[in-house]
């Protein structure tokens, strides 16, 4: 029944904390396409089975290894750098599909890989290894964050998010997931062993009383710590209080008035300049700020109004929006050696209005202000206020829409009209405008939800005689929308893909 297929709830009573909104009993979307905890635990016990069998057969070829050739094992028996880097460099340089070749009786065959079939518009990217930074999550790494490469306004203002966690620390476990007494424990299992302990000294030597001090002012230099300092740390890991976060005390990358920008680049035909423009908004499903990294440690979907406040869950989408009115949006792209870039976007998000939803002309008229945005008016807390009042449900997917049985399923001819276009500026210069028509050809998504829009194609890149070590260029990349009919309709970057 329902009780056995899920048994999460929304909040554990605990003393320490009481959420600011009452709880619900259980999360939402508890339908039969979700597959209940239990599902997911068996599938995750028979990976887990997988991956040990192959550490099995891994530990079986070191030992044969050792006896073969000697202590410490040859690089040979685990280390595959070599052969990758011999791969890619094969595929990189001598596999060169054409789309078609001439075979018996004048016939001709289409030999393209499914990857080139996929990017028909540039297909290198099927022979180059690709990078990128984006927005979704769960994401193991903030460094790779798209917001980090976006280039501030002349203000200082920068898409970025306003609202963080209303609290930090460990969950408490659900009673109601104890396992019950008398009844088999895997994890206990997992952790039992039948080899004697190790010949170690497991006796703790009391240091001074200035030991704890010492172990928190640490900075990794000199001597390790103890495992006094260790036994400390992981005390005070378990037993800190979670402590509720002050309204204020995260920013959430908010761009200081220090964050200025610097006007190095014009156009030379008609002395236009591009500039970062001040209307994009960076929006998700769910706006919050965390740490939201798949693992267990994650601490992640707890905004102070959240009614489901032990959820946790890390599937979000996040993305900037911009529309006609919210100017250039500029990314500073690091490592460029094979002269490719490319941008997973959506034409059917929207939302980017929240913010310029009174403008009537491009950055409100202000392009070139430098007044410092966070001094003058409060840009991201009005669009994060608007979002969140004027947006009942977030955008979604087209093809979604009669999955969760929800009306209004958008088109492209009501959201992308005949005199839309988007502007592309390498390195301070224009390089092309796409049209409508070639803009929505791009809207085919290799997979679900990833239709992809070439920013930058310049193999010339590819043919410099790079030096060993050389980590490429920083190339500037822009882009704006143009579409005076609905010049409030917006538009959705997610990812940069670069090579």
């Amino acid at each position: 029944g329902r009780a056995e297929k899920y048994n999460a709830i929304c909040w554990e009573e605990r003393s320490d904390l009481k959420p600011v909104e009452v709880q619900d009993a259980h999360p939402g979307s508890q339908v039969g396409w979700h597959p209940g905890w239990r599902y997911h635990q068996f599938q995750g016990r028979k990976v887990a089975l997988i991956l040990l069998k192959g550490l099995a057969a891994a530990l079986d070829r070191w030992e044969a290894g050792i006896e073969a050739d000697g202590f410490p094992l040859k690089e040979k028996y685990w280390h595959v750098g070599d052969l990758y880097s011999t791969i890619r460099e094969h595929l990189r340089t001598h596999v060169n599909t054409p789309n078609e070749v001439e075979v018996a009786d004048g016939e001709k065959a289409d030999l393209r890989s499914p990857c080139e079939h996929a990017f028909p518009f540039l297909p290198r990217v099927c022979r180059v290894a690709m990078h990128g930074f984006g927005m979704w999550e769960p994401r193991a790494h903030k460094s790779y964050d798209l917001l980090n490469i976006i280039a501030p306004a002349p203000n200082g203002y920068k898409p970025h998010w306003t609202e963080g966690n209303w609290f930090a620390g460990f969950d408490v476990l659900p009673l109601v997931q104890r396992i019950p007494d008398g009844e088999v424990d895997p994890h206990a299992i997992a952790i039992a062993t039948t080899f004697p302990a190790p010949d170690l000294d497991h006796d703790w030597v009391e240091e001074d009383a200035n030991a704890s001090a010492a172990a928190a002012d640490w900075d990794g230099a000199d001597k390790p710590p103890t495992r006094r300092w260790l036994r400390e740390a992981t005390t005070r890991a378990f037993r800190n209080k979670p402590r509720v976060i002050e309204a204020g005390s995260q920013v959430g990358g908010e761009p200081g008035p220090e964050a200025t920008y610097k006007q190095s680049r014009r156009l030379g035909d008609d002395g236009e300049a591009i500039t970062p423009g001040r209307g994009w908004v960076a929006k998700a499903w769910n706006p919050t700020e965390g740490f939201c990294d798949g693992s267990p440690q994650s601490e992640c979907n707890r905004a102070e109004h959240n009614k489901c406040m032990s959820i946790g869950h890390n599937d979000n989408h996040r993305d900037v929006a911009g529309n006609t009115l919210a100017g250039w949006i500029v990314f500073n792209v690091p490592h460029i050696k094979e002269g490719i870039i490319m941008a997973r976007m959506e034409w059917w998000c929207g939302g980017s209005e929240v913010l310029t939803k009174e403008w009537s002309e491009v950055n409100n008229g202000q392009t070139l202000d430098t007044t410092p945005w966070n001094e003058t008016e409060p840009w991201s807390q009005l669009a994060t206020r608007r979002f969140l009042t004027d947006v009942q449900e977030p955008p979604m997917h087209p093809d979604d829409y009669d999955h969760h049985r929800r009306l209004g399923k958008p088109t492209p001819d009501q959201l992308v009209k005949d005199d839309f276009k988007m502007d592309i500026a390498i390195n301070g210069k224009i390089t092309k405008t796409m049209e409508r028509e070639e803009w929505m050809s791009h809207t085919g998504e290799m997979s679900k939800n990833c239709a992809v829009w070439p920013l930058m194609d310049d193999i010339s890149y590819a043919e410099r005689d790079w030096a060993e070590g050389d980590e490429g260029d920083t190339v500037e990349v822009a882009i704006r929308f143009r579409q005076e009919s609905v010049p409030h309709q917006g538009y959705c970057i997610s990812h940069i893909y670069y090579a």
